[in-house]
C-alpha cells in the first residue's frame, strides 16, 4: 500500500510538471528579440559615442593643426626676413673687407715707397759724406802744405792775371763743393718731405683701416646675433614640425578608428534590422492597429514616396553624400538628407510610405530621437533628430500619417529632420525616390 501511494505521488508530480510546461508553452510570446536588439543598440550607441568623441578630437586636432601651421608660416616669414638681413650683412662685410684689403694694399705700397725714399736718403747721405770727406781731404792737404794765403798766391803768381786766375779757381772749387753739399741737402729735404707726406698718407690709411675693422667687427656681432636668432627659430620650427607630425599621426589614427567604428556600426545596423524583422514576425498581433486619432496629412507624392516635411517652406539644408560636417568641419559621409523649414522646431513629420514601425529609439551621439518604418518591400525609412515621436514600435502607419515632430535632439546644430532611405539594409540616395515637387 505504501508503494502504491508513492507511485501515485510520482505520477501526479510528473503530470503537474507536464501541465506547467504545456501552459507556459501555450502562453509564451517572444519579446521581439528585445534583449538582443537592446544589446545591439547599446553596442551601436557606444560606438556612436566613440565616433562622436573621435570626430570632436579630430576637429580639435584640425584647429590645433591650423594654429601650428600659422606658427610655421610666421616662423618661415621671420626666417625669410632674417635670411635677407644676413645676406645684407654679409654683403656689407664683403664690401668692408674689400675696403680693408684695398687700404692694406695702399699701405703696403706706401711702405714700399717709404722704404725706397729711405734708401734714397741713405744714398744721398753717403754722397754728402763722400763730398765732405773729399773736401776735408783737400783742406787737410792744404793744411799739411801750409796755409795758402792770398799774399802767397800773389807772390807766387807770375803776373796779376795769373794771380786772379788762382784766386778764381780756388773760389770755384770751394763754391763747387759747397753747391754739391747744398744740392744734396736739398734733395734730402725733398725726399724727407715726400717721406713725411707718405707717412701721413700711411697714418690716414691705417686710421681708415682701424675704422673699417671696427665696422667689420660690429657687422660680425650683428651677423652672430642673426645666426643665433635663426638657429633659435629653426629649432622652434623643427619643434612645431614635430608637433604637426604628431597631430597628423593622431588624426590619421582617429580617422582609421572612425572608419572602423562606422563599418562596425553598419554591421550592427543590419543586425538590429534583422533582429527587428524577426521580432516583427513574432508580434503580428499588433499589425494593422491604427488609432482613430492618427492624423493624416496630404502631401506631394512622387514615385510612390511622399515628402517627409509637409510644410510649404521646407528645403534641404544638407544633401546626401560627402560633406563638411557643420559641427566639426571634418569631411565625412552624410547618409541622408537634412530637411528643415521656417520655424521648424515642432513641425510635423509624416510617413513617406505606409509601413510598420520597427524601431523607436534615442541615440545621444547621433540620430537623437528617431523612428524607422519598414515598408515591406526591402525599403526602410528613417527620421532622426525628432523633438518627440507620434508612433510607437510595432504600429502600422499610413502614408502621410504624422509619426514625429522636427527637433534638434542628438548630434545636431539646429532643428531639422535627418531623413534616410535604406534598401535591403544599405543606405541609398533619397533623391532617387523622393521629391518635394
Amino acid at each position: 500500500m505504501m508503494k502504491l501511494n508513492n507511485t501515485l505521488k510520482n505520477i501526479l508530480a510528473i503530470a503537474m510538471c507536464l501541465s506547467l510546461v504545456a501552459v507556459s508553452t501555450f502562453f509564451y510570446t517572444p519579446k521581439a528579440s528585445a534583449e538582443s536588439v537592446d544589446q545591439l543598440k547599446e553596442k551601436y550607441s557606444s560606438l556612436e559615442q566613440k565616433v562622436s568623441d573621435s570626430e570632436k578630437r579630430i576637429s580639435e586636432l584640425e584647429k590645433e593643426k591650423a594654429g601650428q601651421e600659422k606658427i610655421i608660416d610666421a616662423l618661415n616669414q621671420q626666417l625669410s626676413q632674417l635670411s635677407e638681413q644676413l645676406e645684407n650683412i654679409q654683403s656689407q662685410k664683403q664690401g668692408v673687407s674689400a675696403q680693408i684689403d684695398e687700404a692694406e694694399a695702399k699701405i703696403a705700397d706706401l711702405n714700399s715707397q717709404i722704404d725706397q725714399l729711405n734708401a734714397d736718403i741713405e744714398e744721398k747721405n753717403q754722397e754728402i759724406d763722400a763730398t765732405v770727406q773729399l773736401f776735408c781731404q783737400r783742406m787737410r792737404a792744404n793744411y799739411m802744405a801750409g796755409d795758402t794765403t792770398i799774399l802767397e798766391m800773389f807772390t807766387n803768381s807770375s803776373n796779376v792775371a795769373n794771380f786772379l786766375n788762382r784766386v778764381e779757381l780756388f773760389k770755384r772749387v770751394t763754391q763747387s763743393d759747397q753747391k754739391l753739399v747744398d744740392d744734396l741737402n736739398d734733395e734730402i729735404a725733398s725726399i724727407e718731405a715726400m717721406q713725411k707726406q707718405l707717412e701721413e698718407s700711411k697714418t690716414e690709411l691705417q686710421g681708415q683701416k682701424v675704422v673699417l675693422e671696427g665696422k667689420k667687427s660690429d657687422l660680425q656681432v650683428v651677423e652672430n646675433e642673426l645666426n643665433s636668432t635663426q638657429e633659435s627659430i629653426e629649432a622652434k620650427s623643427a619643434e612645431v614640425e614635430e608637433k604637426l607630425k604628431s597631430i597628423n599621426y593622431e588624426t590619421q589614427e582617429l580617422n582609421v578608428s572612425v572608419e572602423e567604428y562606422n563599418e562596425t556600426m553598419e554591421s550592427l545596423e543590419r543586425q538590429i534590422q534583422n533582429a527587428i524583422n524577426n521580432a516583427k514576425k513574432a508580434s503580428q498581433n499588433n499589425s494593422g492597429s491604427n488609432s482613430s486619432s492618427d492624423k493624416i496629412i496630404n502631401g506631394n507624392v512622387s514615385g510612390g514616396w511622399m515628402w517627409p516635411v509637409p510644410d510649404s517652406t521646407s528645403y534641404v539644408s544638407s544633401s546626401y553624400g560627402y560633406r563638411s560636417d557643420p559641427a566639426t568641419g571634418v569631411t565625412k559621409y552624410h547618409s541622408g538628407l537634412d530637411i528643415t523649414c521656417s520655424a521648424a522646431y515642432g513641425k510635423p513629420l509624416v510617413a513617406t510610405r505606409a509601413g510598420t514601425v520597427i524601431l523607436t529609439d534615442y541615440m545621444s551621439g547621433g540620430y537623437g530621437n528617431y523612428i524607422m518604418i519598414d515598408h515591406g518591400d526591402g525599403f526602410v525609412s528613417l527620421y532622426g533628430h525628432c523633438s518627440s515621436l507620434a508612433a510607437s514600435y510595432g504600429q502600422y502607419v499610413k502614408q502621410g500619417q504624422v509619426i514625429a515632430y522636427i527637433g534638434a535632439s542628438g548630434y545636431a546644430t539646429g532643428p531639422h529632420v535627418h531623413f534616410e532611405i535604406r534598401y535591403n539594409g544599405e543606405k541609398v540616395n533619397p533623391y532617387n525616390y523622393i521629391s518635394k515637387g
